[in-house]
């Protein structure tokens, strides 16, 4: 099957495929923050992509782990055949009928941790008048 194997600074990060894509994708993002913080600033990599319907005409949203990327950081995409790609690490439901969460177990922790972290240094020393 045809798959991106994704390397950051020569090293390996991903072999990204499934047999099913009717989308793969490959983004690079940098993002700037409006606030005064720079909590939401950086620069990251995602892979992910679409299946063709299945018999039940229901698509897939599929993606991996994104990466963060900091200047200097050299990304090469490698557009290969294989057939043991690494697996999606969620795989979801592209439909109206039944809503899925994008996001792993592990991933909405890792959410919930940093909104917790933002709200502390925001009311930390705040008085509570």
């Amino acid at each position: 099957m045809l798959a991106f194997r994704i390397e950051v600074d020569g090293e390996p990060v991903v072999t990204a495929g499934v047999d099913d894509w009717s989308i793969l994708a490959f983004h690079i993002t940098a993002s700037r923050s409006r606030e005064v913080s720079k909590a939401g600033d950086g620069v990251d990599y995602s892979v992910g992509g679409l299946s063709v319907p299945n018999s039940e005409k229901i698509s897939h949203h599929f993606r991996w782990p994104r990466g963060d990327l900091s200047i200097g950081s050299s990304v090469t995409v490698t557009v290969i055949e294989t057939d043991s790609p690494d697996p999606p690490a969620k795989r979801y439901r592209s439909d109206r009928e039944l809503q899925e969460s994008p996001y792993t177990e592990a991933e909405m922790r890792e959410m919930r941790r940093q909104d917790y972290l933002d709200l502390k240094i925001e009311f930390e020393g705040a008085s509570d008048a």
